[in-house]
């Protein structure tokens, strides 16, 4: 027997009701200080660096190494709190305009784009495409929080320095200005959804 049903969203205007819950602006801020904390291990790893840049330390001192681990440290969690700061929004989003429910049984399992394209579709009639800034703002943070999360192997022992970091800290600007135009094209959209941004 069959138990499917007729139905239909419920879509609520962006002006969530009542008291909500989320860690949007708490992990936006976070993914901005790490970035300044980053930018500045990284001046102090140069500035300490016994070699040239381009050049692998094979024991290097035990400061320099707890330094250089540091610096990297705050590169994942910066591109990490970037990405959690967009995914959140998005589900905040759907919660809010289609209900909790709703949006769970349907919405949340989603890749981060097609999540995006159908919410925007069902409750704000617009068809983006994958070309579009919001789309390409979104794909580059979850490539970069991707990369961290599905990590390769490196054949070599020893890579060069710039082999290894060159993405530092490179890679976590680009996700914490990824982040922000993600905002941004957002609002260019969906304009009253400016009260739910964490920028």
């Amino acid at each position: 027997m069959s138990t499917h049903t007729r139905a239909k969203f419920t879509i609520a205007e962006p002006f969530p009701e009542g008291v909500w819950y989320t860690d949007i602006s708490r992990f936006a801020r976070l993914a901005h200080k790490n970035l300044i904390h980053l930018e500045s291990l990284t001046a102090q790893v140069k500035a300490n660096w016994k070699a040239p840049l381009n050049t692998a330390i094979k024991n290097p001192e035990p400061h320099l190494a707890a330094l250089v681990e540091e610096r990297d440290a705050a590169s994942d969690i910066t591109i990490l709190f970037a990405a959690m700061t967009v995914e959140a929004f998005l589900n905040f989003y759907g919660s809010v305009r289609l209900g909790e429910s709703e949006y769970k049984n349907h919405f949340e399992r989603l890749g981060l784009v097609p999540k995006l394209q159908q919410l925007l579709l069902i409750c704000d009639s617009w068809s983006v495409s994958k070309n579009d800034p919001l789309v390409k703002a979104l794909q580059t943070v979850a490539e970069g929080r991707n990369q961290l999360v599905h990590p390769k192997a490196w054949k070599d022992d020893l890579v060069a320095l710039d082999k290894i970091h060159k993405s530092i800290p490179d890679a976590a600007q680009v996700a914490v200005n990824a982040m922000t135009n993600f905002f941004e094209e957002f609002k260019s959209i969906v304009p009253e959804s400016t009260h739910f941004m964490p920028l």
